[in-house]
Parts: structure tokens; sequence; C-alpha cells
């Protein structure tokens, strides 16, 4: 259980199952009862096992003719609540395990999921219905999916967590290894060994000569407690309880405990991911020793009643003093018709010995993502955004990663995709405490304006699709009033959003009436900067393509650069220019997709030219472009690209440059002198 070295996992709530239909009691086991559905976590790994539970509830048989289907509700509800006092997260009520029917279940929640193709790096769906819930979808048994199940069934109960096997004290070995936990005790003193002459040694060493023993013992693992009696917790109407999962602090109190979820998390390394594969699935965990695929087996088929009171035993129905051996309505029509169940084996992924699992001291320039999880984790990351026809967007960044070939493949991404600009941050500008320890806040600063000057020119990089700004500012945290010091990626993802909400995305986001972090341009309170920089530091790094963030005493702090990575100069060296262009591209191709497999003719010709002139005209209008030409005629779109079925379209452009440099001559003159001359 020390090995967690795997990706990150999603919570489950265990296989429920449905009730005995077979009319034998005698013969009942719940682990052989019929899966029906599972639910799955979207996205939030151990956090869904710590903060949810679920609930089946309202479970009602068939009352018509035209379906023998019954009907059930889904809740998911705070791991923190009791049954005195539900909190309920989402509800999906009047489930059904019809598959034709609007209700179904895996319609009315969703069944659709992501997984990571390693091979193609990108993300592909599966599932039919579209997800409805927020947390979970659900994963359907193929024959109740296919509507080859009894359709009698009803969720009745469910596979509890997995759990480690209690480690049993004994002479030799078995075939789960050698075994023996013995105790030394003397008084209410005892102390745990691991082999009898151990023992012995103990009681002679610390326990100065008392009589003592040696005796066996067993270590159990933590399980769920289970709601014992309908009047636990004092509830007014016992037909309230659900009976299953009960994480409160005893029996009888209305206390959760937190440490419920503890427990849940997932077992080890490559755990399996369903360890009850079939229903005759024995009770070990394949290829595993001392491990159990599930700690219980829950059923409301095991409810018993005595002296009015509805309880849980374990055994009742094959021993024939279940409320249910006669059938399953009895419970039912009792109104005991709800049961509740933990989610289990979430897991994050993270190395929980580091204060931030994804430090950029974790990697080293000759990391893969074979070799290290943290660069595995952009990697994939950056790659699941490469396709443009997966998701749209104009700005990619990953504030605080500074590792060169992480930053330079995000780059590389935006260049491919054509309609992206990367902000990217540079190593050692500033080094936060998860990095690395220092003595004094002063040796936090790593870098110097010209030592990263010259560490970005040696890399090489010439490209209009990234950008990067220096130093690092600080922010106050709005919850707990902390002053914070983070990337400046981070501010200018707030000034790209200002500045376009205030003009136009062409506008340059920088300067005092829209690059003033002091002033709000960041969306964030910006009130201070790692490193003031002197008039020849903004020089040196803007002459290396970095955009400085100046701090003045009368002004404030504002960005003071607009400058693409691209080395050359150009109209798309600047920020703006190359967004503009990234806008028109986007435009464009949107608009070009209404004359997409129509005539290739002078009327589609002209319809084009009717779609694209206004957008061109609007943004002249609005000062984005001074002048530009659209060219469609027979020299661009030539008989033979015709017949290879392609229109072809010249757009020249002139982008309207920003003032980034004011000259202002002044002349002295004379009293007499007149300003005509």
């Amino acid at each position: 259980m020390a090995d967690v070295k795997q990706a990150s996992r999603e919570a489950v709530a265990g296989w429920f199952i449905g009730q005995d239909l077979s009319g034998d009691p005698g013969s009942y086991k719940p682990a052989g009862m019929t899966k029906l559905f599972r639910l799955k976590g979207r996205g939030h790994g151990e956090w869904l096992n710590r903060n949810l539970k679920v609930s089946i509830e309202k479970i009602r048989r068939s009352t018509t003719t035209t379906s023998e289907y019954g009907t059930f509700s889904v809740v998911l509800r705070s791991f923190l609540d009791s049954d005195n006092r539900p909190e309920v997260v989402e509800r999906f009520d009047g489930c059904t395990l019809d598959p034709v029917d609007p209700n179904f279940i895996g319609r009315i929640i969703g069944d659709r999921y992501w997984s990571w193709d390693s091979n193609q790096r990108r993300l592909k769906q599966y599932g039919e219905y579209a997800n409805r819930s927020d947390f979970v979808y659900v994963e359907m048994n193929e024959d109740v999916e296919a509507g080859a199940s009894d359709p009698l069934l009803l969720p009745f109960g469910y596979f509890g967590p997995p759990t480690f096997k209690p480690i049993v004290s004994g002479s030799g070995t078995t075939a789960d290894g050698p075994q023996g936990v013995f105790i030394t005790y003397s008084g209410s003193i005892a102390k745990a060994s691991k082999t009898p002459a151990a023992a012995a040694t103990n009681q002679s060493q610390w326990m100065s000569g008392a009589q003592g023993a040696v005796l066996s013992a067993s270590l159990y693992w933590p399980v769920d407690r289970l709601r014992h009696s309908a009047s636990d917790g004092g509830l007014s109407d016992p037909t309230k309880a659900y009976f299953g999962f009960q994480n409160t602090r005893t029996s009888g109190s209305t206390r959760a405990d937190a440490s419920f979820g503890d427990w849940k998390r997932l077992l080890y390394a490559s755990f399996p991911g369903d360890p009850v594969p079939g229903q005759s699935a024995p009770l070990a965990v394949a290829g595993a020793t001392g491990v159990n695929a599930w700690s219980y087996v829950f059923s409301l088929d095991n409810v018993r009643v005595g002296n009015g009171t509805y309880f849980y035993e374990s055994g009742s129905r094959a021993s024939s003093l279940s409320v249910t051996t006669s059938s399953y309505v009895n419970m039912l029509n009792a109104g005991y018709d709800k049961f509740t169940a933990p989610f289990w084996g979430g897991y994050d992924g993270w190395n929980i010995f580091k204060p931030d699992p994804t430090y950029n001291n974790g990697m080293a320039s000759t990391d893969t993502e074979d070799t290290n999880y943290i660069y595995n984790t952009f990697r994939r990351a950056i790659d699941t955004v490469a396709d443009p026809e997966f998701i749209n967007m104009n700005v990619l960044t990953a504030p605080g990663l500074t590792q060169n070939n992480l930053t330079e493949h995000m780059i590389s991404v935006c260049e491919d995709r054509g309609d992206a600009l990367a902000l990217i941050d540079l190593p050692s500008v500033y080094i936060p405490s998860h990095e690395a320890y220092y003595n004094t806040k002063a040796q936090r600063l790593g870098t110097t304006p010209q030592a990263a000057s010259n560490s970005l020119r040696n890399r090489r990089i010439d490209s209009s699709y990234g950008a990067t700004f220096y130093p690092w500012v600080q922010t106050r945290d709005s919850h707990n009033g902390r002053m914070l010091w983070i990337p400046p990626t981070v501010a200018m993802l707030g000034v790209l959003g200002s500045s376009e909400a205030k003009s136009q995305i062409w506008f340059a986001p920088a300067g005092f009436n829209r690059g003033g972090l002091t002033d709000g341009a960041a969306g964030i309170p910006i009130t201070n900067v790692t490193e003031r920089l002197t008039s020849d530091n903004r020089d040196t790094l803007y002459s290396n393509r970095i955009n400085p963030i100046a701090s003045f005493p009368n002004t404030g702090i504002v960005v003071f650069g607009q400058k693409t990575l691209q080395e050359r100069q150009s109209a798309l060296d600047r920020i703006n220019v190359r967004r503009l262009v990234i806008y028109l591209k986007k435009q464009i191709s949107i608009l070009a997709n209404r004359v997409l497999f129509e005539q290739n003719v002078q009327a589609t010709w002209n319809n084009f030219k009717g779609l694209i002139e206004p957008l061109l005209s609007n943004t002249q209008t609005n000062y984005g472009i001074v002048d530009y030409r659209l060219i469609l005629d027979e020299t661009t779109t030539t008989p033979d690209l015709i017949d290879q079925n392609i229109l072809y379209a010249k757009i020249l452009v002139k982008p309207a440059r920003a003032i980034e440099y004011i000259a202002i001559d002044f002349v002295i003159m004379s009293t007499g002198a007149s300003f005509d001359d």
C-alpha cells in the first residue's frame, strides 16, 4: 500500500445489485446477485470519495401493465450530512433500467467519458448519452443495457469497497505469506511483534521481568459501518432511514466522521478498476496477495424486523428471517425503500510529499513523458488542446511552468494550430518556496534582466505565436487576505481579456490605457513587482523580445511592451497584429464554410466576397487595418484549380500599428519671431 505511483483515476460507487428473484432464500448470496450499474467520477479524483456519497431511494416496482420495469431515484449527497438532515447535491428521479425508456438511467444521468489515447496523443470520447451530472457518469452492465436482464430487477444493494485482508497471527506460512502478529502484555500494556522470538525479547526488555504471555491476535483493516437499525439517530419517522453505508461517529449519532473517507483511497498502484468483474468472482483480487475485492456486500434483502423495528442483519435472508423472505415487495410496501453507498478508489496521481507535485525542479532538461510524471502531465495537457477542431481557443498558457522543452512545445502547438498565442513564463525570474528553500527572500530573485535576456536569446525561439513577460507580480488573495507572488502570465490573461472588452482584440494590451495593472487591467489587484526595472533594464528586455512590466512612482504598475517572440522585424512581431491576424483567420474561416461544397462559379465567388467584405470593412472602421484588398477572380481561382475543386482567394491587409515611441521636438524661438515663419 506504500506504492501508489500511478496516474490519477476516478472514484466509483461499487456495482449496484438487484434483489433476489429466485424464490429460494436458502441459497441466497448477495455477491451472486445481478450487477446493474455503477457510478464513476468525472474528473474529481480523490475529492469525490471524500466529499460525496450516493443514495438510492424511492425504489418502486412497476404498477402498470405496459412495462414491468420499476423506477428509483439516484441522489448525490454531501459526505458529511446525516439521514436526519440529508444535504442533496444532485438528484435524478424516476430512473429506470428499461433501455428504451426516456428515463433510462444511462440517459438521465449520462454515460459519456473521455479516455486518453497514448498512441494518437489525444482524448477520445465514449458513451451514448450526454452527461447531465456534474460529478458522475453511469457504467451499465452490458446485459442490462441490452435489455437482456429480468425487467423486475431494481437496485437493492451494492458491493462495498475493496479492503486488505486481516493479518492473522500463527506459526508457519500460508498462501498469503508469513503470518504472525504476537502480543506481549502486562496488565493494560501491550506491544505487537512480528515473531514469537521478538515477542519474548520485547517482554524481557521492557516488561521488567513481569510474567506475561505470547498471544495470537488478528489485525483488521477498517471497514464501513452499516446502519443497523432504522431507529439509529433518533429519526422521528424510521422509514426515512437509509440502510447501508453510515458514516456517523457512532451508530446513534447524527454527526458525520470525515475520516471514513480515508480508507476509501486507492489501495495500491495498478489496483484493478473493477475488482468484481463477474458474479462468480472470488473474494480475493486476482493477482493480489492479501486483498479482498470487496469488504462486504450490502442488500435490502438482509433487513429483518423484530419488535416492530427494522434492522440489518447479514445472512438473515439465507436464514429465511428477512422481510423479503416471501417477496421483495414486502420491504417496499413497508416504506423502507432507500439505502446509501460510498464512493471509493479515487486518486489524484500526485506525489503528496511535495508542496507542489508539479514543480519545475522536479524535471530535468532531458526528461520526457516516459521518464517523468510531471513532464508527462504537462505534455498531455498541452497535447489535449493541440487539435483546433477539438477545442476553440486563442490563448494558451500554463502559469508558472518554465521547463524549456514544455514551454517551447506550447509555442509549437499554437503555430501548428495557427489560431492561438502562447504566453510563457521564463525560468528563475522568481523562485517560489515550493520550488526551493532559501534563507533570504533576496535569493528568490534567481536571475537579472540581462541574464534572462541572454538565456532567451540562446534558446533561439523565433515565433510570432509566443510572447513572454518580466518580472513576477504580487496580488492579494481575496479569500484570506494573503499577499501572493504570481507569474506574469496570470496577470496578462486578465489584461488580454480587459483590453478586448474595452476596445478590440487588435489593440495593444499594454500601456496605461489598457495595460495599467494598478488600475485593474488584470482583473485582480496587482500591488507590486518582484523587481523594479530601470529604463536600461526595460530597454535590455524589450530588445530581446521580453515585455517588461514596469513600476512607476506616480502612475503605478503597467505592462510596458507587446512584442512576440519573432526575431525578424515585421508587423507580426507585435502581439496586437498577431491577434488581429488570428481573429481575421478564424472569422473568415467561419464565413467561408458557408460556400463550402457550393458550385465553383462566378455567382459563388460573388457570394463569398459579399460575406468577407463587410468583416474587413468593419475591422478597418474600428482601426484594426488601414487598408485591404480581396482578390477572387480568374487570376486566383484558375481553371486548373477549379478542376481540383479549389476556390482560391487572396486577402491583402495593412494592419494598423501601435504607437510605442513618441518623438517630440521643442524649438525655442525669440520673442519677436513669427510662428508662420
